[in-house]
C-alpha cells in the first residue's frame, strides 16, 4: 500500500508542478521569467538535496575524472536547458497543454533518439506512434489563428515543449553508461547542482532577480511546493517505490500527470479545456501505447 501511495504523490506533485510554475510565470502578481524561476527553484531544491547525495556517495566508489565532466554536462542538458524549455513553454501556452506534451511526447521522442544514438530499429508500431504523436502535436499548436499564435508566442512555446521532451531523451540516453556505477540519488544530486550553477550563470545575465521580491504569498506557496514537494519529496517516493515494482509498472503511471495538471489547471487556473486540446491529448496517448508496446 505505500508503495502506491508513494506513485501516486509524485504524479500528483509533478503533474502540479506545471500549475505551480505557471502561477508564478503567468499568474497573478509578479511574473518571473523562465531562467529566474529555474534557477530559484533548483538553488533552493540544491541545498536539500546535496547533503542527502553527500552522505549517499560516501558509501559508494570514488568518482572518475571522466564521468564529473559528463555529469556536468548532463546537468546543463537535464536541468539548465530542460527547465528553460520547459518553463518558456509553460510561460507561453498553459499548464495542461505542457503537460500533455511534455510527458506525452517522452517515449516518441526516446525512440527518435535511441533510433540516432543506438541503431535501434523502427518497428510498424513505433512508425504509427510517432505519425500520431506529430498529429497530436499539430492539433495542440494549430488550435488558434496562425497570426494570434505567433503574436502570442503560443507556437513558439509549443516548440519549446517539444524540444523539451527531446532533451530529456537526449538526457536519458546519454546517462544510461553511468546508472551502473553509481545511485540514482548520487546522479540526481550531481546533476542538479552542476545544472543550477548554469541556471545561475543565465540568470546573472537574465537580470530578473529584483522581481523576486515582488512575488505574492501564493506565489510562495507555489515556489515551495516546486522545490520541497516536486524536487525532493516526490523524487524520494518515486524512487522507493521503483525500487520494490518493476519499472514498466511504475512508468506508467507518469502518464497520469497531464491528467493531474489539465484538472488543476481548469480548477486553480481557470484554464479552459479546448476540443483540440483533447484530441491532441488521445493522440498522443495513443502514440505512447504504440511506442510502449513496440
Amino acid at each position: 500500500m505505500l508503495v502506491y501511495a508513494g506513485l501516486l504523490f509524485a504524479v500528483i506533485a509533478w503533474g502540479g508542478s506545471f500549475v505551480a510554475a505557471r502561477a508564478i510565470l503567468a499568474g497573478d502578481g509578479a511574473t518571473l521569467s523562465p531562467i529566474i524561476l529555474a534557477a530559484l527553484r533548483f538553488t533552493l531544491a540544491s541545498a536539500l538535496l546535496l547533503p542527502l547525495a553527500a552522505s549517499r556517495m560516501r558509501r559508494e566508489a570514488p568518482l572518475r575524472s571522466g564521468d564529473l565532466l559528463l555529469l556536468f554536462l548532463l546537468g546543463q542538458l537535464g536541468i539548465s536547458v530542460y527547465f528553460w524549455l520547459q518553463y518558456t513553454g509553460v510561460q507561453l501556452t498553459n499548464a495542461g497543454i505542457s503537460a500533455i506534451l511534455v510527458v506525452g511526447l517522452i517515449p516518441a521522442a526516446t525512440a527518435v533518439v535511441a533510433r540516432l544514438a543506438l541503431r535501434e530499429g523502427f518497428t510498424r508500431a513505433k512508425v504509427l506512434g510517432l505519425a500520431l504523436g506529430a498529429a497530436g502535436v499539430i492539433a495542440v499548436a494549430l488550435q488558434r489563428d496562425m497570426r494570434v499564435s505567433l503574436e502570442s508566442g503560443f507556437l513558439f512555446g509549443t516548440l519549446c515543449l517539444v524540444a523539451n521532451a527531446f532533451c530529456f531523451a537526449f538526457y536519458s540516453t546519454a546517462v544510461r553508461r553511468l546508472r551502473a556505477r553509481y545511485s540514482s540519488l548520487t546522479l540526481t544530486g550531481l546533476t542538479t547542482a552542476s545544472g543550477t550553477a548554469g541556471l545561475l550563470l543565465l540568470g546573472a545575465m537574465d537580470g530578473g532577480w529584483a522581481r523576486v521580491g515582488e512575488l505574492s504569498a501564493g506565489q510562495w506557496w507555489a515556489l515551495a511546493f516546486l522545490v520541497v514537494a516536486c524536487s525532493v519529496v516526490a523524487y524520494l517516493a518515486y524512487n522507493y517505490s521503483l525500487a520494490r515494482l518493476e519499472a514498466s509498472v511504475a512508468v506508467t503511471w507518469v502518464y497520469l500527470e497531464p491528467v493531474v495538471a489539465v484538472v488543476f489547471g481548469a480548477a486553480l487556473l481557470a484554464e479552459q479545456v479546448t476540443g483540440p486540446t483533447i484530441v491532441g491529448g488521445l493522440l498522443i496517448a495513443g502514440s505512447v501505447f504504440l511506442v510502449q508496446r513496440a
